[in-house]
């Protein structure tokens, strides 16, 4: 690939959901769908692509336990994001049942439950 090409499996920072405005639509317009491990809120950015931020209470778990979610979706999303439909903006929210499983679960049983609800984004 080209130096000045984008790579579709980078997650540059154009594509993290950052300011407080931003999250506020989203929480507000969005549309919420959720599964056993993941809530996803989403709405239109008129964009030509997503972005995504990830939402980790602490009563999660532990800081490094936290932090593993969010490298995990992080790491999802990333590796799937060309199959993704874009312009949307949308917020990963880890359920409180995952962190009750997170000792028992690996990557890819996140990485499944994660695609499951971003594949149904513009259904």
């Amino acid at each position: 690939m080209e130096i000045g090409s984008l790579n579709l499996h980078s997650f540059p920072r154009q594509e993290r959901l950052r300011l407080e405005r931003d999250f506020d639509r989203v929480f507000r317009e969005g549309v919420s769908l959720q599964n056993d491990l993941f809530t996803v809120i989403y709405c239109k950015n008129n964009l030509e692509f997503n972005r995504i931020a990830i939402v980790v209470r602490k009563k999660l778990g532990k800081a490094h336990d936290r932090n593993r979610i969010k490298r995990w979706v992080r790491e999802s999303y990333r590796t799937m994001k060309p199959e993704l439909v874009k312009g949307y903006d949308i917020v990963v929210i880890p359920r409180k049942t995952l962190s009750e499983i997170l000792g028992a679960i690996d990557y890819h049983t996140i990485k499944e439950g994660l695609k499951s609800l971003l594949k149904r984004i513009g259904t």
